[in-house]
């Protein structure tokens, strides 16, 4: 062929589609990010859109409602704690290592950015009492999970003694979680794993 024979035209090939759970995920990723530094009810459809790559559509696309969203981001976040916990929490650990395996869960989730999103969801429930038992029912899932966790690990230790209902210390552990990142402000260098570690280690005494 001549070097002067001019280049054959480059094919227009089609852009490949983002696959839908790819599409899914990041739309979740970016709706936990905006409804926390924005708030739930100042958050607009559109921002969360552009914040993960797509248009408004395909929003609408995956999600019947801007509050269809709220829920299943919301309930990604409650996936995500359980998920960590499910994977280092087994009936086989040891007692004296169980206080570790609560240190390596806590260290997995950035819990300042988890607060700031539970807070929004909660915030948004209280101002729009029908989407409260949404937001209850997840809640009630979190603490299902974590007494499924409590109960499978003291169930496989029976010379273990809790010292008191294993239901109590489940409630007992989330609340203190819980209430340590809201005064994290007011209680600064105190670490939520740490303390919630401690608790654990506390009541891990033989019969």
């Amino acid at each position: 062929m001549s070097d002067d024979a001019p280049d054959s035209p480059t094919p227009d090939w089609p852009t490949p589609r983002t696959p839908r759970a790819e599409v899914r995920e990041r739309l979740l990723t970016a709706g936990a990010e905006v409804f926390a530094e924005q708030g739930v009810h100042e958050a607009r459809i559109d921002e969360v859109a552009a914040r993960a790559g797509f248009s408004k559509g395909a929003v609408y696309s995956n999600f019947s409602s801007k509050e269809d969203l709220v829920a299943q981001v919301m309930q990604r976040a409650t996936n995500l704690v359980l998920g960590s916990l499910r994977e280092l929490v087994r009936a086989d650990i040891a007692a004296v290592d169980i206080g570790d395996v609560v240190r390596a869960a806590f260290g997995r989730n950035d819990q300042s950015a988890q607060f700031a999103l539970l807070s929004e969801f909660r915030g948004y429930a209280i101002r729009h009492p029908e989407f409260l038992p949404e937001f209850v029912r997840h809640r009630r899932a979190l603490h299902d999970g974590v007494l499924e966790l409590v109960q499978l690990w003291f169930g496989a230790h029976p010379d273990i003694d809790p010292g008191m209902p294993l239901e109590d210390l489940s409630t007992a552990l989330i609340g203190a979680n819980v209430g340590i990142v809201f005064d994290a402000a007011a209680l600064p260098g105190v670490d939520p794993g740490e303390v919630v570690a401690g608790l654990v280690e506390a009541v891990v005494r033989r019969r």
